[in-house]
């Protein structure tokens, strides 16, 4: 008899039981002795391949210990975010290559699971990962319409990077949800409400904000458990953070005890420029006097404009790009702080 399954069956089955489409590629593939990739996955998933009856009835008909895992409840996700009111400094850049190194993490085994959403109505996480914000407006399918609808989160989600992890785009529409956010009762919740949906089918979800403290970034430190505060290390980028820490203690205060500062990001560093250096200093003073971590600065480099070209992270691009120490040093944290969480959730 064949094994009939849909592509959001696969999808579901293969999530329940905490693997990611590598993972599930290397069980495939060890096991039915084939050469797929994750690329197939996720066409299968989508619905643009039909998925083969050898695979659906491997999938439908195995069980532990030969099998994949059985079925697991999974916690809600660690929900980390990039802020600063000051635009171009790199926060978009940190996200997308945060959210790539978090997907590499988990392969082939661990299946970290992980989904960005842009929130920035300038969609340049969207445009970076190669993604259309017109063409996904047209299709109802962005950040604007998932805060809207009754639909589950998961039918607004489009996969990125061959598959690697999920990106909830974003459209210039957002920019009017801003507004409506502030007239609506209780509308800065909205997006953690939503985020909330999605306990048990992502590990890490990644918040990209807009460059400025409206509704929306507010809406997003509502919703996050860790903060980065991306600065370009020049005075004007610097001189926001005092702001953007006023705004931290009070959504501490009335909304989101939980959100913590992961630490502060130098990035567009150039060591031969003395302002770089004497802003560097006053960094350092600064994470000091707040007890926060300074991670690595970031220094320039051409390779990230270069990644957008190609719709993709600049560490998939260039896996040794300038600044790949610093992301995988907030990667690093990260993933200690969800081993934190799980060992304390047991």
């Amino acid at each position: 008899m064949a094994h009939e399954m849909s592509g959001e069956e696969l999808r579901r089955y293969r999530e329940q039981r905490g693997m990611n489409q590598q993972a599930l590629v290397g069980w495939l593939n060890e096991r039915l002795n084939r050469r797929y990739d994750r690329a197939k996955i996720s066409r299968w998933e989508t619905g643009a391949e039909r998925i083969p009856q050898i695979v659906a009835g491997a999938l439908k008909t195995v069980t532990e210990p030969v099998g994949i895992p059985a079925a697991a409840v999974r916690a809600a996700p660690v929900v980390f975010c990039a802020a600063n009111q000051k635009g171009g400094v790199a926060k978009t850049t940190t996200c997308v290559n945060v959210a790539w190194l978090l997907a590499q993490s988990g392969q082939p085994n661990s299946g970290r699971r992980v989904l960005l959403i842009d929130c920035d109505p300038q969609a340049n996480a969207t445009v970076h990962l190669g993604v259309d914000p017109h063409e996904r407006e047209l299709a109802k399918a962005t950040l604007t319409h998932a805060l809207k609808a009754s639909r589950p989160m998961r039918e607004f989600m489009t996969p990125v990077c061959d598959g690697a992890f999920d990106l909830l785009p974003s459209s210039i529409s957002l920019a009017a949800t801003d507004r409506e956010l502030l007239r609506q009762p209780n509308g800065t919740l909205i997006l953690r409400a939503k985020i909330a949906q999605l306990a048990g089918q992502y590990d890490f979800v990644v918040l990209d904000c807009p460059p400025h403290l409206g509704e929306l970034t507010v809406s997003v430190l509502n919703a996050a458990d860790q903060l980065l505060i991306p600065t370009q290390t020049e005075m004007l980028s610097m001189m926001g953070i005092p702001q953007l820490f006023e705004t931290i203690a009070g959504v501490r205060e009335l909304v989101n005890p939980r959100l913590q500062i992961l630490g502060i990001l130098p990035t567009m560093y150039s060591p031969r420029r003395l302002q770089d250096e004497t802003v560097m200093k006053e960094l350092r003073e600064l994470a000091a006097a707040e007890q926060l971590r300074l991670f690595s600065p970031v220094k320039r480099a051409a390779d990230y404009s270069k990644s957008v070209m190609a719709g993709r992270p600049g560490l998939a691009y260039n896996p040794n790009s300038a600044g790949a120490e610093s992301f995988r040093e907030i990667t690093d944290a990260l993933l200690a702080l969800a081993g934190e969480e799980m060992r304390h959730g047991a």
